[in-house]
């Protein structure tokens, strides 16, 4: 076929899902050229899974992406129909919001922010192979555009691929398999075919989904209802009046759902909770010989943390019942969603399981679960930066890179956004640490593990938690937002205000002697506080577990602090030791971490390295000495024989300029 060449663009991101949407925005913001090619525009940000968006970890990173000027947060604050924080009851390390978006809003929400991107341009096409050339210079492989099905040519400086689940994706339910990478819409195929022929080592991986069911056929009368907040939440940062998120209303309020919440802050959807039955389990059980997991039908492996139903009945037999939460998939619609029962069982086991559960008698399924298997190209062919080492200039964020979720998705696509157009613009790349973002976990996890099954971040995997809290989000992120273009300078300003104005409340605070007295102690008392027993510091007091930030009012009467203000401050008074152990653990590890270890390093001629650690060196070509340390296979004597052998070559190569 003879090719045409239909434009020339600084960055082509294929694939319009979270991790697409998010690297597209993010060059585009930089000034880049871009285009977001996708097989569907009607599906720009679908979320085919649960449509919700946070939780532990999770809600960490939409903040963070918000924070670098991303746009998941503001349009799931559009489109949200219930919000809640989670783990309230402990640490502000792990709190975090969650919340379930209207599904077809926030598809529409995330469209009008790519339509309206200056430098962005969305186009409805079938990528069938990556461009790949030899750089004169370097000989290096690199690519540079994408083939489309109709054969017009797109030439870019950069490709971005977010493939989700469709590379060779088939999706299976009993007996029934077809190739899709989600129902309804084809598989990539040659996208796969195309990438181990560059040499890339393809793995599969495997998803899925549960069924869907009409809410009128539910008796809510037997189910848990899960309100969300009577407080107002939200994902994004806004810091003045013209950065405000506007919701997008309800079109109506479904009658199906009872219990809504239709006054207060903002209109609510309620979730229910409802519970397995040893019926339930005898039902799977009994049809373990027809589940396509446990008959060799399905080659991939799944996610640890988001089981099968068939699969948690197998592996927890002991357990009497399992939790499934009934999720609304948004206002104009009767579908909910059944969290916790995802499935590839045959449609009739799965019509007896859904009847077996109180409440779900006589429930419809409106759409039956399914898994989808997929290749995915093993997180070792990355580096930090979201770049293939196998390929220049082509960038893989999303389940392409072995995660699930969409947050972790949304999280990689716009670092690979950002250092795609940073690449454009001969620029170094950006590259988040394990201590400045949960993102930053993410990708140094994936960078230095093997990733045998689907990754999902959680909280456990932070050793630096209690820094990245999702309060803090802006204050550790926005600052390295601006310095690449990706927020205004109204908004940095806002936060290098909201920076200042913490200081001065905690100097304050340190200055600030509280001397017991009858009348102080009224004042306190009155304001639901502790009264004094000695004299104290504004600081100590605040200290205390039973003080909160209503002590501002009688502290400081003539000026107080803006709410965000005043949760910042007492997260430091509470919690200082502790924060200030992780700022010093940080900082043994930064001679580490910034000890950059060569690409080109032949580790087969480093004297002293043992076999195991010279292998895994060799295999996942860690940039720092920092992520060599956390290698599987590689112990603390390694990193000394590397420390040595790299002063021992700084020494050369000064002797050998001077």
């Amino acid at each position: 076929m003879d090719y045409i060449n239909a434009g020339e663009y600084d960055v082509i991101v294929v694939g319009a899902g979270h991790a697409g949407c998010e690297a597209a925005l993010a060059a585009a913001r930089m000034g880049c050229r871009t285009m977001l090619v996708t097989l569907n525009l009607d599906s720009v940000a679908l979320m085919p899974c649960n449509p919700s968006i946070g939780g532990p970890a999770k809600g960490h990173v939409v903040r963070e992406i918000d924070a670098l000027g991303g746009q998941m947060a503001r349009n799931t604050d559009r489109t949200l129909i219930q919000i809640r924080l989670l783990n309230t009851s402990k640490g502000p390390a792990v709190q975090a919001l969650r919340a379930q978006a209207d599904k077809k809003l926030y598809q529409l929400a995330m469209k009008e922010s790519i339509e309206n991107t200056p430098n962005l341009t969305l186009r409805q096409a079938q990528v069938e192979e990556l461009l790949i050339q030899r750089d004169e210079q370097t000989g290096n492989l690199q690519a540079c555009g994408v083939v489309i099905a109709n054969g017009l040519t797109y030439h870019s400086r950069t490709v971005v691929l977010t493939t989700g689940t469709f590379l060779k994706g088939r999706i299976i339910m009993g007996d029934y398999i077809a190739s899709a990478g989600r129902a309804g819409e084809p598989p990539s195929v040659q996208v796969s075919n195309n990438l181990a022929g560059l040499g890339f080592p393809l793995h599969r991986l495997k998803t899925g989904t549960p069924p869907r069911i009409d809410a009128r056929t539910i008796d809510f009368s037997k189910t848990i209802v899960q309100r969300g907040s009577a407080e107002p939440l939200h994902f994004s940062f806004t810091y003045f009046e013209n950065d405000r998120v506007e919701f997008m209303p309800p079109p109506t309020i479904p009658k199906a759902f009872p219990h809504s919440t239709l006054d207060g802050w903002r209109p609510q959807l309620p979730c229910y909770l409802v519970h397995t039955t040893s019926r339930t389990h005898e039902i799977i059980r009994n049809n373990f010989h027809r589940a396509p997991m446990f008959t060799g039908v399905i080659e991939g492996v799944g996610p640890r943390y988001c089981p099968s139903i068939e699969d948690k009945v197998n592996r927890f037999s002991d357990k009497e019942s399992h939790q499934l939460f009934l999720e609304p998939e948004g206002w104009v619609t009767n579908e909910v969603y059944v969290q916790g029962a995802n499935t590839s069982l045959p449609a009739d086991v799965q019509i007896d399981l859904i009847h077996s559960i109180p409440g779900l008698e006589k429930a419809e399924i409106m759409r039956f679960g399914y898994a989808v298997e997929y290749d995915a190209v093993p997180s070792t062919e990355i580096r930090a930066s979201m770049e293939t080492k196998r390929i220049s200039n082509l960038f893989l964020a999303g389940q392409i890179n072995g995660t699930s979720g969409y947050e972790e998705a949304g999280g990689q696509g716009i670092l690979a956004g950002i250092n795609a157009a940073l690449r454009v613009q001969s620029r170094p790349p950006f590259i988040l640490k394990r201590e400045q973002a949960y993102i930053g976990v993410m990708i140094d996890d994936l960078t230095t593990k093997e990733i045998k099954e689907p990754y999902r971040l959680m909280t456990s995997r932070a050793e630096y938690r209690l820094l990245l809290r999702t309060d803090n989000a802006d204050l550790r992120l926005t600052p390295l937002a601006y310095e690449m273009g990706l927020v205004s300078k109204e908004r940095y300003m806002a936060v290098e205000n909201k920076r200042d104005s913490i200081a001065y409340y905690l100097k304050k605070l340190e200055k600030t002697s509280l001397t017991p007295s009858v009348e102080r102690n009224a004042i306190l008392t009155a304001a639901g506080l502790p009264a004094l027993s000695g004299e104290t510091r504004g600081f100590e007091y605040l200290h205390r577990p039973d003080v909160g930030t209503r002590a501002f009012a009688v502290l400081f009467p003539d000026e107080q602090p803006t709410p965000d203000v005043a949760e910042q401050v007492e997260i430091a008074a509470k919690y200082t030791t502790y924060i200030n152990k992780q700022e010093q653990a940080v900082g043994r590890m930064r001679r580490l971490e910034d000890s950059s270890l060569p690409d080109d390093l032949d580790y087969s001629v480093v004297v002293g390295l043992r076999n195991e650690a010279r292998a895994r060196l060799a295999q996942f070509k860690p940039a720092t000495l920092g992520q060599a340390s956390r290698l599987n296979g590689v112990n603390p004597a390694d990193i000394a024989v590397l420390l040595v052998h790299l002063e021992k070559n700084h020494r050369q190569n000064i002797a050998k300029a001077g």
